[in-house]
């Protein structure tokens, strides 16, 4: 059986924020997560983030699926950079037992695929100092790096 995405429906809210909250887990341990957590300015409950992505008209959520079970989600906004649309992945992420199926190469081609739909000119993504899975997955799929934010805690 092989690795799908679908389009995230409010009856997949239970599972997605599961994941969510796994995923944000994940990310507090590495290096840099903790800001980049804090710059998404989200609600604090999972289900209450996943269900503002769901109802908005400029985002996208999808689910991965691997042998009918969701193991992965990723989310998917437009926004407008002068005239032209630029999609930006603020989350992609599968279980760790899913991780070599091939959950977030589906998942990532289904928002490039969308973006393309939508007439998007880009497509943004992060991935945190030292997620070399991340960064390897992004490069397979065409997208380089283009920023480097550096920073210093100052507390």
């Amino acid at each position: 059986m092989s690795a799908v995405s679908r389009p995230a429906e409010l009856s997949d809210l239970l599972e997605l924020s599961h994941l969510l909250v796994d995923a944000t887990a994940e990310m507090a341990t590495q290096r840099g997560g903790e800001a980049l957590i804090a710059s998404y300015r989200r609600s604090v409950a999972p289900a209450e983030t996943l269900e503002l992505a769901l109802n908005d008209p400029n985002a996208m959520v999808w689910c991965g699926v691997w042998e009918g079970a969701v193991v992965g989600y990723s989310i998917a906004t437009s926004s407008k950079e002068g005239d032209s649309d630029i999609v930006t992945i603020t989350d992609l992420y599968t279980t760790p037992e899913a991780r070599d199926v091939g959950i977030g190469e589906v998942l990532l081609e289904t928002a490039i695929a969308w973006a393309i739909g939508i007439g998007a000119v880009a497509i943004d993504a992060q991935a945190l100092p030292g997620a070399r899975e991340s960064k390897n997955l992004y490069e397979r799929l065409g997208l380089t790096a283009r920023l480097i934010t550096v920073r210093r805690d100052l507390r």
